[in-house]
This record gives structure tokens, C-alpha cells and sequence, in this order.
């Protein structure tokens, strides 16, 4: 819905939705991710259209070994 229905949607819905694939991918694959705090995860939903997390999940990325190497590589 966010990007419209019908002959007015958005004509970049497409990329949009891939790009925020490769971004995920790319998130996972050049970082590691930690919790801040080690508690079970509340997963209880705020009110709302878009059920955002009642309590938001706080983390913290290292860059992995491999992505630092390509990223001094390619400067």
C-alpha cells in the first residue's frame, strides 16, 4: 500500500522492493549483529498502521573481517 494501487502506483515499486532485498542481504553479509542487551525479545506490537515493536530491538554491528578488506581495496 505504500506505494499506491492501480494506474497511479508508484512506477519504481519494483526497484524499490529489490533494492531493499540486496540492502538486507548486504546488511547480514558484511556485518555481525549483537543485542545490546542478552533478554528474551518482547515482540509484543505498538498501536498503529504498520505494527512497529511496542519495545524496539537495540543491536550493535561489527563489520566482518571480508568487508573491510573490500572496502580498503576499492578507495
Amino acid at each position: 500500500m505504500a506505494f499506491g494501487l492501480g494506474r497511479r502506483a508508484c512506477p519504481g515499486d519494483g526497484l524499490a522492493n529489490r533494492i531493499m532485498g540486496l540492502t538486507l542481504g548486504l546488511l547480514v553479509q558484511c556485518f555481525e549483529w549483537e543485542r545490546l542487551n542478552h533478554e528474551e525479545i518482547d515482540m509484543r506490537e505498538d498501536k498503529g498502521f504498520t505494527f512497529a515493536k511496542l519495545v524496539p530491538l537495540e543491536a550493535m554491528c561489527k563489520a566482518r573481517p571480508i568487508s573491510k578488506k573490500l572496502v580498503k581495496h576499492e578507495i
